[in-house]
């Protein structure tokens, strides 16, 4: 019995120190980015730019009347663009509204075919102008 309580503690201590890992931070290198995104000649009103290089997670920056600001990993990054729209209220969440995205699909995910390079010393201005056809 002695022997069976001494196994069940080492597996709790062996399980406490797992699930208490640290997590693993981003050290990705990244910039400061700005610039506009146009449709068809007009600002987009609100929506995301996701900046993504291979193996690390995207930044996303949110666009607000056509701008948008913040940080991307340096290099080469693919860029996805996501227009929002609020769509109807849906009951079974409790009447929210669900964000439906109607950017071009030739705009998001992997069909994407925009892209930027991030330089560590800058500018890092971007002009997305953008067609919806």
């Amino acid at each position: 019995m002695y022997r069976l309580c001494l196994v069940i503690g080492f597996l709790l201590v062996l399980g406490w120190n797992v699930g208490c890992a640290p997590e693993k931070k981003d050290t990705t290198p990244v910039a400061a980015v700005k610039g506009a995104v146009k449709i068809d000649g007009k600002p987009v009103p609100s929506g995301e730019l996701h900046f993504g290089v291979s193996g690390v997670p995207p930044r996303v920056l949110e666009i607000k009347d056509g701008a948008f600001a913040g940080e991307a990993p340096i290099g080469k990054n693919h860029v996805e663009l996501y227009i929002y729209v609020e769509g109807p209220a849906d009951k079974k969440y409790g009447g929210t509204r669900s964000k439906i995205n109607t950017a071009p699909e030739k705009y998001w995910g992997t069909n994407t075919t925009l892209e930027a390079t991030v330089t560590d010393g800058g500018p890092n201005e971007f002009k997305f102008d953008l067609t919806s056809k």
